[in-house]
C-alpha cells in the first residue's frame, strides 16, 4: 500500500479478465479462472475501485496469519516461538507487498493455508472443498491430498481420505474441464498456460529464470508443439537439467538477475506505478511502440506551460491500469525506488536466505520425518525446479518454512 502501483504484467491479465468475465460473461482460458472469477465476483456486488481489491488482499493476508498462528499451536508450546512466528508472519516483506500486486499468491496461500489448518482438524470434506477452491487459482495443488497420504502425515488418518478428496475435487473440476475443452480443445484442468510455463524453463534456451528466449527463437526447434520440445529436452539433453536445476535455485537463495530488484513484491510494486507526466519524446516514442496509439491519446493531455504530457486525471481504474501495463511494456520510462525501498528490499533478500538456509540445514539434518511439516515447502520446492526461477512458485511454502523452522526434532 506504500506503493501507488497498478495492475500489470500477469496482474493485468488476472484484471483484465476478471472485468471481461464481469462486463461481458467471457472467460480467458489461457490463465488460471479463479483469481479472476472472485474479482469478477466482486465487482459484480459493486466493488470495482482498485482500493478496495488491496484491502481485500490485506483482509485475507491478517487471516492467514491467524491460521498460522493455530497452525504453529499444534506443533509449538513454547510461547515466545509463536510470538516470533506471528511477528515473521505480520512483517515478512513480501506478503505485504503482495497486497499491492493483482497476482493470484495472496488469494492462494490463504486458501492454501487454510485448507491445511482443515486437515490438521481432520475436516476432510471442507478440507477437500477449499483445496478444490484454490486448485481453480493455482493448480499446482492438486497433488497435495496424494502427497500427505503417501507421507502418511498422519498415520490414523482415515484411510479413504484420498478418495474423498479427489471425488470432490472431480465434482468441482469436471464441468470446467468439459467446458474448457469445448471452447478450446485443449484439456486443461484450469486454465491453457501450463505448458508454454513449463517450456519456458526447460529448453535449449532456458536461463533457470523467466524468459521468452525459447518462445522467440521456437522456429529453431523441430515443431511448434511445446509439450513434445519440453520432452525431447528432458531426453535427449537430460545432462543440461541438473545444472538448470541448480540456477533456479540460485535465483531462489540469490534473488533474480539484473535489473529485477531483490524483492519481487517490491520490484514489481515499483515497475507498476504510472508516471503522471511523460516528456515530448517519451509521449512519442510510447505511441510508436504500442499498437492502440488512441489509448496513450487518450490518457496523457499536453501542457504547453510545463512542456509535457500530463496523465487525465478523470481516468477510471481501469484505464489506469491499461496504460501502466502499456507504459512498462514499451520501456520509456525509468522507474526509481527510493532509498527506503531499496533498503527494505535488501532486508527482504536478507529474510528469505537466512529462513530458507534454515529450513534447508534442518531438512538435511533432522530429515522430513523428525519435521514432517517441511513436506510443504518440499513440495512447492519441486515445482519451483520444474518450471522456472520465480520466487512466486515458493512463496506459498514461506509460511510452513516460518513454522518448520521454530519445531523441535521429533
Amino acid at each position: 500500500m506504500i506503493v501507488d502501483s497498478y495492475p500489470t504484467m500477469d496482474g493485468y491479465a488476472y484484471y483484465s479478465n476478471a472485468y471481461t468475465l464481469a462486463t461481458e460473461g467471457k472467460v480467458d482460458f489461457y490463465w488460471p479462472v479463479g483469481y479472476s472469477a472472485i474479482i469478477a465476483l466482486l465487482m459484480k456486488l459493486g466493488i470495482s475501485k482498485l482500493i478496495y481489491f488491496k484491502i481485500f488482499n490485506v483482509v485475507l493476508s491478517s487471516l492467514t496469519v491467524v491460521l498460522g498462528y493455530k497452525i504453529a499451536n499444534f506443533y509449538i508450546f513454547n510461547h515466545f516461538k509463536k510470538i516470533i512466528i506471528v511477528f515473521l508472519l505480520i512483517f515478512y516483506p513480501e506478503f505485504i507487498f503482495f497486497n499491492s500486486l493483482f497476482w493470484s499468491e495472496t488469494v492462494f496461500v490463504f486458501l492454501f493455508i487454510l485448507s491445511f489448518y482443515l486437515f490438521l482438524l481432520d475436516k476432510i470434506k471442507i478440507f477437500s472443498v477449499v483445496l478444490a477452491i484454490s486448485i481453480f487459482v493455482k493448480p499446482v495443488s492438486i497433488f497435495m491430498p496424494l502427497v500427505l497420504r503417501l507421507m502418511n502425515f498422519f498415520p490414523n488418518r482415515r484411510k479413504d481420505f484420498v478418495l474423498i478428496s479427489y471425488a470432490i475435487i472431480f465434482i468441482f473440476h469436471f464441468p470446467w474441464i468439459t467446458f474448457n475443452y469445448q471452447q478450446t480443445g485443449i484439456f486443461g484442468i484450469v486454465s491453457n498456460n501450463g505448458t508454454t510455463n513449463l517450456f519456458i524453463g526447460n529448453n535449449q534456451f532456458a536461463s533457470g529464470h523467466y524468459d521468452e528466449d525459447g518462445l522467440k527463437n521456437i522456429s529453431k526447434f523441430p515443431t511448434d508443439d511445446l509439450k513434445e520440445n519440453v520432452l525431447k529436452f528432458w531426453i535427449t539433453q537430460y545432462q543440461d537439467i541438473p545444472l538448470l536445476v541448480f540456477k533456479k535455485l540460485s535465483y531462489l537463495l540469490f534473488g533474480m538477475p539484473s535489473p529485477w530488484i531483490w524483492s519481487i513484491g517490491i520490484g514489481t510494486n515499483i515497475y507498476s506505478q504510472l508516471p503522471f507526466y511523460l516528456t515530448v519524446e517519451e509521449f512519442k516514442e510510447l505511441k510508436a511502440k504500442t499498437n492502440d496509439d488512441t489509448i496513450v491519446e487518450q490518457c496523457y493531455r499536453f501542457k504547453e506551460k510545463i512542456n509535457l504530457y500530463s496523465l487525465d486525471a478523470n481516468l477510471n481504474d481501469f484505464t489506469k491500469a491499461k496504460i501502466a501495463n502499456t507504459v512498462l511494456y514499451a520501456g520509456v520510462v525509468s522507474y526509481n525506488g527510493n532509498y527506503q525501498l531499496l533498503l527494505l528490499s535488501k532486508y527482504a533478500f536478507f529474510l528469505n536466505l537466512i529462513l530458507i538456509l534454515i529450513f534447508l540445514f534442518k531438512m538435511i539434518y533432522y530429515g522430513i520425518k523428525r519435521i514432517s511439516l517441511f513436506i510443504i515447502p518440499l513440495y512447492f520446492l519441486f515445482f519451483y525446479c520444474l518450471f522456472f526461477g520465480d520466487f512466486r512458485f515458493f512463496l506459498p511454502a514461506i509460511p510452513f518454512i516460518i513454522i518448520g523452522n521454530f519445531l523441535p526434532r521429533r
